[in-house]
């Protein structure tokens, strides 16, 4: 999603104060891609290519002559620089996403003047159209944004890598989250909201990764005494993801806990996601039979995450009357694009219980479900996909290939 990603290793060691030739160079080199321009349609008649380029790249601190010949060039009002920029608006954007407060995010989009560029404005955008689901848009605004990232301090650019990995980490795509995570190691940035939310990045890509040395690191960061005001929700699901590594050797001392969790009071954003979690750790108590019956119970079936435990925990039980149930429920609900990697879990499910053949199955598998699954994980239907098609290949022969798949 980042081109030269490379290039932000070391511009996040430059420390350049925010000013007018930041302003400058951002909404020039904004412009001119917009624009479709090269440097040399851009620099004409005004300076040379050479002085524009430093002048994109905010390495020099330009004549304010040449600044208002290109924007009289382009048609952009000079007076504008900086009067549109929301103060203190990203600082306020990343302290609402922490706390999941979305109306303060919706405000401050709202707010959004669009007459000149600047960076900051296009990184409130971002929040904006992660927290919608809208990913489109999100990536249409990161590229936008890359185009012009030799121009940014070192602060928008822990902003701007932050919100690529949290795209990542909403769609399932870990292994790339973790690709852009290892330039945020050992980050310190001033914001440290902004820090305590890249721990918890770090957190939830090691734990679906498997990452165990760093997932209990970042467990002891997160629950500590961190100067952010104490997101205690957010610290909950913290708490739910490690008791899930737990359950399985600690089962009957953890539901004592998930009982106690139960007990409080929560937004309704964290209260679905709490029992979720809750869910995942019955399952690994292979309490099957009360996560289908919770589903049914609270009738969860507004997400597919929901429909995709009902149908896993039915298949666990392995009884007609259960996956009956659990396949016409799940037959009846088509999910948005953000949840295809539970409705490909679900319609595999339900390909598994109406084919006659399982070879239709397991082409299934090799040729819809394998390939998406080279850039999106989920620890619970991987490891059916997994069964499944190693069952296949060692009843056919194919020992190596199964071997490899493993291993992969």
């Amino acid at each position: 999603m980042i081109t030269k990603i490379e290039k932000l290793a070391v511009l996040k060691n430059d420390k350049k104060e925010i000013n007018r030739n930041y302003l400058y160079s951002q909404i020039i080199k904004h412009e001119r891609h917009k624009r479709k321009l090269t440097l040399q349609e851009m620099a004409h008649g005004i300076c040379s290519i050479s002085y524009l380029c430093k002048l994109e790249r905010n390495a020099i601190v330009a004549d304010e002559s040449y600044i208002k010949a290109i924007f009289e060039k382009v048609n952009l009002d000079f007076d504008k620089v900086g009067i549109n920029i929301i103060e203190n608006g990203v600082n306020r954007t990343i302290k609402a996403y922490l706390y999941q407060n979305y109306g303060e995010i919706a405000n401050l989009f709202e707010m959004i003047d669009d007459s000149l560029f600047n960076v900051q404005n296009y990184l409130i955008k971002c929040f904006y159209y992660l927290v919608k689901r809208d990913y489109q848009n999100f990536k249409e605004t990161i590229a936008t944004i890359d185009k012009i990232k030799e121009t940014m301090l070192r602060e928008d650019i822990g902003v701007f890598m932050f919100l690529v990995i949290e795209y990542y980490l909403q769609t399932y795509q870990y292994h790339q989250a973790y690709k852009y995570l290892k330039y945020l190691e050992n980050n310190d940035f001033e914001n440290q909201e902004m820090n305590w939310l890249i721990f918890e990045q770090h957190y939830i890509c090691a734990y679906n990764l498997k990452i165990y040395p760093k997932f209990f690191r970042y467990y002891d960061l997160l629950m500590g005494n961190y100067n952010i005001g104490y997101p205690n929700q957010r610290q909950v699901i913290i708490r739910l993801m490690m008791l899930d590594v737990q359950a399985s050797e600690y089962y009957p001392e953890i539901v004592e806990e998930l009982r106690e969790i139960g007990n409080h009071r929560y937004d309704d954003d964290y209260y679905f996601d709490i029992i979720y979690w809750k869910l995942l750790i019955m399952l690994k108590g292979k309490a099957w039979f009360a996560v289908y019956e919770e589903v049914l119970k609270k009738e969860l079936f507004g997400e597919a995450r929901f429909i995709a435990l009902l149908v896993y925990a039915a298949d666990r039980l392995n009884r007609p009357e259960y996956i009956k149930k659990a396949t016409e429920i799940a037959e009846k609900y088509i999910f948005e694009k953000d949840e295809t990697i539970h409705q490909v879990f679900i319609n595999f499910m339900l390909l598994k219980y109406k084919t006659e053949r399982k070879y239709n199955l397991i082409e299934h598998l090799r040729f819809k479900v394998i390939p998406y699954n080279k850039n999106y994980t989920h620890h619970l239907y991987d490891k059916i996909y997994e069964q499944h098609y190693i069952e296949y290949l060692c009843k056919t022969s194919k020992y190596k290939e199964a071997l490899a798949y493993y291993r992969r």
